[in-house]
């Protein structure tokens, strides 16, 4: 089971990590929102160009884009560029591709935290070379291997809800 995750996750890991660098997977926002004066010099420099309409942002969406602004201050040059590559072939991707990533977001995000950490470290501990290895060949797919994958998936998925 976990090295099918872990298949499934493969293919997905630019989007996958992309997702939750940006905090799409954050857990809870608070009910009643974020003062965009609660929030700090950095986080309001980063979503400055929200200003003007965060009071009518839904909460859960203001909570998911203050954590994801204060990652985003956090990283370096070289992690703001990456990041932005990974968010420009997501938005690259077919519709149908966009619900992938997001139905194995919420897949990872189901998971126990035991397994979710255990993928997180096997990731981590993977060379930098390794890391765009596997990215590389992700980015390679043929369209037939990636109808496989579909097909692969959408059997396992069949399979579950029996």
């Amino acid at each position: 089971m976990l090295n099918k995750l872990i298949s499934g996750l493969r293919r997905c890991a630019p989007a996958l990590l992309m997702a939750i660098a940006f905090g799409f997977a954050s857990a809870s926002a608070a009910a009643e929102g974020i003062a965009w004066n609660d929030l700090n010099p950095q986080q309001q420099q980063v979503l400055a160009s929200m200003k003007d309409r965060w009071s009518s942002l839904p909460p859960e969406r203001q909570d998911r884009l203050s954590k994801g602004a204060t990652k985003w201050a956090g990283m370096t040059p070289e992690q703001r560029t990456q990041a932005r590559e990974r968010l420009a072939r997501y938005k690259s991707l077919s519709p149908e591709e966009k619900e992938a990533v997001k139905q194995r977001v919420r897949e990872f995000r189901d998971l126990p935290p035991k397994q979710r950490q255990a993928l997180r470290e096997r990731w981590q501990k993977l060379t930098p070379e390794q890391r765009e290895n596997f990215r590389e060949k992700v980015r390679n797919l043929t369209p037939e291997q990636r109808e496989r994958i579909k097909h692969r998936r959408l059997e396992r998925l069949q399979r579950k809800q029996r």
